[in-house]
Parts: structure tokens; C-alpha cells; sequence
């Protein structure tokens, strides 16, 4: 009975981290559903509370949403378009946190307790299921078949393009929030035992590299987590390395390493060897690597593209305020600029160059604020994880170098986390009952 709560819980977090609109139920996306649970949640908490407040900090998170909605007001009706793409982010913003408030709080029904260690495996354990999804998909027609039928994710176009796809995790979307677990994962890599709520470090090595191998075929973006992990996880190692002695948890965590390679490399060379579909997916998704050690040189096909997206505005108006324009202009009957052929506005997918054409360094700086600021609720939350929290928010402005995407499903989860241990921390106290959580001192022995 126990697994299958957990089962449950972890499909409830897969449909929240990567939301799907069922063909059954296209009325609305899973997000959204799960964002009216998260408002009864709420309510549910508050009662037990019996203090009707929202927290400060949620208030302030919400205020600096609405600024990047106003910017957005502001660009598009100076500049007279119909792109209204951001104009609603306040909404999207409370139905993430609610969404994520929901998760949580299902979560902790199933384990009585809740912490960051072991929201990390739930999502560890959901993108590797993503992962092996999208491959069952794409070698299975019955699971394709089946997925197809039932999920509505533009999976067409997917198909034309070639590329992989889970149950909701596909392109730059995927590739952001595999990069965000990647971080995590390396994070908990280089905790204590205690820290990383007991989980054995295979467990978490395992899952990170099937994310970096699978992960990077379904999109390259999730190479920015493998780096940023892995640089983390190496600056540690050597600081620790410095100033602690070789002592046995190092040791077994370099053995974790050695095993969970010895089982996966091997695995990844037999079908690159033997499977032409899985050679082509693997050149695809290291495509990189495999140019730099045949010709010599760092190349990719999108890297290449990539390069002449980098498009600056050519006015002050457009630098301050933007051109109102996110989307491609050709859905603007009233446009009599000169056309974009391919791609977005002014031809860019280039994060950083979409947010100012839209709205301006205002804008740019609204929604930044937004990011920086849910990373520091979490970080205020659960300060031994701060370093998890400002890897999470350097990845996103990382990732914004190549796409627009943005980490806040990510960071909005733990976020609201905090909020929830706050207000679990508040009726523990008001029953008059101990955190079942917090560790109990040592009694001295005589």
C-alpha cells in the first residue's frame, strides 16, 4: 500500500512538473487542476492554522508577477500590438505556486513529512521516468500509439522535427527543468548523510547520469545542469579533499561513481553499437563532443543557429519598453515591418533578446526579479541548501543565453515548500507538538 502512494505521488509529481492537457479532458492542463486542489489545500491549511494571513514574503513574490504583467501591459500599448503572451504571468504565477502547494502538500501526506532531499528524489525519479518514456515512445508504436491518443502535447510537430518526447517533457521546456534536477542532484551528492535525508548515493548518481544521457537526446539545454552540477560536485570534492581527511563516506561516494558507470556506459555503448535509431539519438544529444573529437572543433547545428539570433534593438524606445512583439509578428494584422521568416520576433529564440524586443529592460528586469526572489524565499527557508537554490537561479539566467524558458515551476516548488514547513512548523506549536522532523539531541552517555 505503501508504493502505491508513492506511485500516486510521483505521477502527481510529473503532471505538475510537466503538465499535460489529457484528450479525455482538454478543458484544462494538469497545472491548472492541480493549481484549484493547491487553493482547497490552502484553505484546508489555514483553517488548522485558525490565522487567516498570507506570509510576507508570498505577498512580495506576487507584487513583483504583477510588475511584469503591467510591463507588459505597458509595451504592447505603447507600441499598439496584439501580443499579449506575458500580460497574464500574475495568473500563470499563482497557478504555479498553487499547483506546486498541491504537490507538496500530497507529498507530505504520503511520507508525514516533507523536506528537500526528498522532493529532489521525486523529481529525480519522475525525469528519469520522462526519460525512459521517451524512449519507449519512440521504439514501441503501441506506447506511442497509446501516449498519442490520450495526450495532447503537439506531438505532430514533434514528430516532424524528429524528436523525442515524454509525457509532457519535450524541447528547451524539458531540457530546462532536466537541467534544474541535475543541479539539485549534484547537490545532495556532496552532502552528509544526514543531509541528504539518508539516500544512498547511488540512488542519486544513477538517476543523473540516465538524465544527462536520455536527457540531452530529448534537448540539448540540459547540458547547462550536467555542467553546472559536475563543476559543483568537482569544487566541493576538492574542498573537501583540502581540509577533511580521505575519510570513508568519500570513499564510498567515488565508489557509487565507479559502479553506477560500470553499469551505464556499457549499456549506452552496446546500443550505440548495435541500434542505428539509438546511434542517430546519441550523436544528436552529444553532438558536440562527437564533433570535437572527429573534426577537432566544438560544433552543433543549433549552436550554429544560435549564433545569428544573437539581434539587438537599434532604438532607445525599443531597449526601455520593447516593440510589444514575443510571438512571431505575422499574427499581427495591423505589422507593416519587415517580415520575420523564420522563428520569433526579429528572428531570435535567444531568451535575453525576446524579453527586451517584448518588453524592454523593464521588463526583463520584472521577471528576473521574480526568479531571483523565489530563490531567495527558498534559500531563507532552508539555508543549508542555499547553494542548491543559487545553482537553480544561476541555470535559469544560464538557459536564458539560449531560449526563453524559464525554472520558476522549479523554484515555485520550493518556494511554496517553505511555506507549507512554516505553516506546519505554526500548528505543531499550537498543538503543543514537537516537529517530528527536527533530530532529536544526542543523549549523553554515561
Amino acid at each position: 500500500m505503501k508504493w502505491l502512494k508513492i506511485l500516486l505521488t510521483g505521477i502527481v509529481v510529473s503532471l505538475f512538473y510537466f503538465p499535460v492537457t489529457f484528450t479525455f479532458f482538454p478543458v484544462s492542463n494538469t497545472k491548472n487542476l492541480l493549481g484549484a486542489l493547491g487553493l482547497v489545500c490552502m484553505v484546508v491549511v489555514l483553517i488548522k492554522k485558525e490565522e487567516f494571513s498570507l506570509p510576507r514574503e508570498l505577498l512580495i513574490f506576487l507584487l513583483l508577477s504583477s510588475f511584469v504583467s503591467i510591463a507588459s501591459l505597458l509595451a504592447i500599448n505603447i507600441n499598439q500590438t496584439p501580443d499579449t503572451t506575458y500580460v497574464p504571468y500574475i495568473r500563470s504565477a499563482i497557478i504555479w505556486l498553487s499547483s506546486a502547494f498541491a504537490t507538496c502538500c500530497i507529498i507530505y501526506l504520503t511520507h508525514k513529512r516533507i523536506d528537500v532531499p526528498l522532493v529532489v528524489n521525486y523529481l529525480a525519479w519522475v525525469s528519469v521516468f520522462q526519460c525512459a518514456m521517451a524512449l519507449l515512445i519512440e521504439f514501441i508504436p503501441a506506447v506511442r500509439m497509446f501516449v498519442d491518443a490520450n495526450v495532447q502535447q503537439g506531438q505532430a510537430l514533434l514528430q516532424d522535427m524528429g524528436r523525442l518526447y515524454g509525457i509532457g517533457a519535450s524541447l528547451d521546456v524539458a531540457g530546462s527543468h532536466f537541467a534544474a534536477v541535475l543541479v539539485a542532484l549534484g547537490f545532495l551528492m556532496v552532502q552528509g548523510k544526514k543531509e541528504r535525508g539518508n539516500t544512498p548515493q547511488l540512488l542519486l548518481i544513477i538517476p543523473f547520469i540516465i538524465i544527462t544521457i536520455i536527457g540531452n537526446m530529448i534537448a540539448r539545454t540540459t547540458l547547462v545542469g550536467v555542467l553546472v552540477a559536475l563543476a559543483y560536485v568537482v569544487l566541493m570534492e576538492l574542498r573537501n579533499f583540502g581540509w577533511q581527511r580521505y575519510d570513508k563516506d568519500y570513499r564510498s561516494s567515488l565508489g557509487s561513481w565507479i559502479i553506477a558507470l560500470a553499469i551505464l556506459v556499457p549499456i549506452s555503448v552496446l546500443f550505440y553499437n548495435i541500434s542505428p535509431e539509438f546511434n542517430k539519438l546519441m550523436r544528436f544529444g552529444f553532438e558536440g563532443f562527437f564533433s570535437y573529437f572527429e573534426k577537432g572543433e566544438w560544433t552543433t547545428d543549433s549552436t550554429a543557429k544560435l549564433e545569428t539570433m544573437y539581434v539587438w534593438p537599434d532604438n532607445l524606445k525599443t531597449w526601455i519598453v520593447g516593440d510589444g512583439y514575443f510571438a512571431n509578428q505575422r499574427n499581427d494584422p495591423n505589422y507593416i515591418g519587415t517580415a520575420t521568416v523564420r522563428g520569433y520576433y526579429m528572428g531570435t529564440d535567444v531568451g535575453y533578446c525576446r524579453f527586451i524586443f517584448y518588453f524592454g529592460i523593464i521588463g526583463l528586469i520584472t521577471i528576473s526579479a521574480v526568479m531571483i526572489y523565489a530563490g531567495l524565499i527558498a534559500i531563507k527557508a532552508f539555508p543549508k541548501s542555499s547553494h542548491l537554490f543559487m545553482m537553480g537561479v544561476a541555470c535559469n539566467f544560464i538557459i536564458w543565453l539560449k531560449v526563453s524558458t524559464d525554472l520558476l515551476p522549479f523554484l515555485a516548488l520550493f518556494a511554496t515548500l517553505a511555506f507549507l514547513t512554516s505553516d506546519l512548523d505554526f500548528i505543531r506549536s499550537k498543538q503543543g507538538l514537537d516537529n517530528p522532523d527536527k533530530e532529536e539531541e544526542p543523549v549523553p552517555v554515561p
